[in-house]
């Protein structure tokens, strides 16, 4: 009995211990009304020139405050902010930021991500309501968020830590279009399954590091076609030498599954080792980010539509790529040019690839 008593006690311990930690994570969560002009369908309906087909998406702050002036705030909705810091850590380096349209909420409490998180001291803040979560303006109505949620956590270095990007489908207008005019904050960004492959288009962002992930089977994809999606992508590596790369994940349709997480992780992690200065410190002020040239990285040939499924694409450093470099796929370094190469002929990584994102 008496050794029956001491292993409940020591279960007891344990789960209070677990609970203890998990517990000591740092959970905030604020709602907030904001005017329906902050929104990217409301930008887009009040300020595109009538006579132009398509936007493109360029709009300064003073651009927006007289269409406001003019037009209208619009009714006010709720928008919900979120933030968790772990444990531990004691200033946060860097943020996550995502917007939680469609997969977001999810990603926000993926277990792996918040160990990653935990590994390199990053936070992660999450923000859903029509006013932001498919694009706003001005763009520094997320840095006001930030500064604010960091003297309520008493993590003032909120307000000038380096940002990781994360939007699905139309959450792209978020994190495709913020690095346009903001890059000099971002060490990398993530557009998965975009609705409007066009808010891709980003000239001002193409030298922040970027993933755009396509589901070969999702109905955004195939329109108008399967290849002028990608073309987005391609024309944007040929006119303006984009640090970016796409990804198909074969027999998947507008949602991303547990498959497609660890590349993405794999990516967050290889673009934060390659741009974010190991002594970086956001307590001292805003982080200047290392830049990266076209020649450091790896190449990678482009999916092909007409074979489609599960293809064998060969990779190679940016000198002795052999293909047509221009257009092919840019890939940060070796190892995640081998993750992607693994992805898109397996549809998954490895254990070994999984291990790296532990």
């Amino acid at each position: 009995m008496k050794h029956l008593s001491a292993l409940f006690l020591l279960a007891g311990f344990l789960v209070a211990s677990t609970v203890a930690s998990q517990a000591a994570d740092l959970e905030l969560s604020e709602t907030i009304q904001l005017p329906t002009s902050h929104s990217i369908g409301w930008v887009r309906t009040n300020t595109q020139p009538r006579n132009q087909k398509t936007w493109d998406w360029q709009l300064d702050d003073a651009q927006w405050q007289r269409a406001v002036q003019q037009k209208g705030e619009g009714k006010k909705e709720d928008c919900t902010f979120d933030l968790w810091v772990p444990d531990g850590i004691e200033y946060v380096k860097g943020v996550v930021v995502m917007s939680g349209h469609g997969s977001g909420q999810t990603l926000y409490r993926h277990p792996k991500l918040r160990k990653i998180a935990s590994d390199l001291g990053l936070a992660m803040f999450k923000f859903i309501g029509n006013p932001m979560q498919r694009g706003f303006w001005p763009k520094s109505l997320l840095c006001d968020r930030l500064k604010a949620f960091g003297q309520k956590s008493q993590h003032p270095e909120l307000q000038h830590a380096p940002l990781f990007l994360y939007g699905h489908s139309n959450g792209t207008g978020f994190s495709a279009i913020f690095p346009a005019t903001e890059g000099a904050r971002v060490w990398a960004w993530v557009s998965m399954r975009p609705g409007t492959t066009a808010q891709v288009h980003q000239p001002g962002a193409a030298h922040v590091p970027g993933m755009i992930m396509f589901g070969e089977d999702d109905p955004f994809f195939a329109r108008p076609s399967q290849q002028e999606n990608m073309a987005v992508v391609e024309t944007m590596r040929k006119d303006h030498g984009a640090l970016w790369h796409f990804v198909v994940e074969p027999g998947t349709g507008h949602g991303p599954g547990k498959k497609s997480w660890p590349l993405v992780f794999s990516f967050l992690r290889h673009s934060w080792a390659a741009r974010v200065p190991a002594d970086c410190d956001p307590r001292k002020g805003p982080v200047t980010l290392l830049t990266l040239q076209q020649k450091q990285g790896h190449l990678g040939r482009n999916w092909d539509v007409e074979e489609g499924g599960y293809q064998t694409l060969p990779t190679a450093p940016f000198t002795s790529f052999t293909e047509e470099k221009t257009v092919a796929s840019w890939l940060i370094n070796a190892a995640y040019a081998a993750h992607w190469q693994q992805f898109q002929r397996d549809g998954q990584l490895g254990n070994r690839g999984e291990a790296d994102n532990k």
